[in-house]
């Protein structure tokens, strides 16, 4: 075999075997998390929900880093399990790369008592309000708590129904995984 294709041969090799040690890992992450993928990549859909402040904020406009959006209600016993630990993933995001931790209430019409759930668990990321529940329905969300997997590109990259421990370094190294 001439020397030439031999080295372009060991070079590729290498690359390839480099290369695919983080898609290792981070298909370990996704079965480790119950992460379920979709079939076919495809963008999330797009959103603009006002926060509980009045600020509205748009899924596009988050575009950039990869977002962990959670689906939640006042009323739901493993919503409330899960905030805090996601409230610790959203402090470690600004020492690790940046990622962004988004929840949506579903509750229909307690506003006061969504601004008071948050400001009890003392939660900094954005608590969006979706009293409509449209956007619940364009996530085809059929039970509580339910997140999204979104990457830095914005595709839709896995789904979680139920309550996890968010603030894991696996869960970072998830988060870091989608860039």
């Amino acid at each position: 075999m001439n020397t030439n294709i031999r080295k372009y041969l060991s070079a590729l090799f290498l690359f390839c075997a480099v290369n695919a040690i983080p898609l290792a890992a981070s298909a370990d992450l996704f079965e480790q998390f119950g992460v379920s993928r979709p079939r076919t990549s495809k963008p999330a859909p797009d959103f603009a929900l006002k926060d509980v402040n009045g600020q509205t904020i748009s899924l596009s406009q988050l575009k950039g880093k990869p977002i962990l959006l959670n689906f939640w209600a006042t009323w739901c016993g493993a919503c409330k399990e899960e905030m805090p630990s996601m409230q610790r993933l959203h402090e470690a995001a600004k020492n690790n790369g940046g990622f962004h931790v988004i929840a949506i209430s579903i509750d229909r019409s307690n506003f006061k008592k969504v601004d008071q759930y948050v400001k009890t668990l003392n939660l900094k990321f954005p608590v969006l309000l979706d009293p409509d529940r449209t956007v619940r329905k364009s996530y085809f969300i059929r039970g509580l708590p339910t997140s999204y997997l979104i990457d830095a590109e914005g595709k839709l990259r896995g789904f979680v129904s139920g309550a996890r421990n968010w603030d894991s370094p696996g869960s970072v190294e998830l988060m870091k995984s989608l860039n």
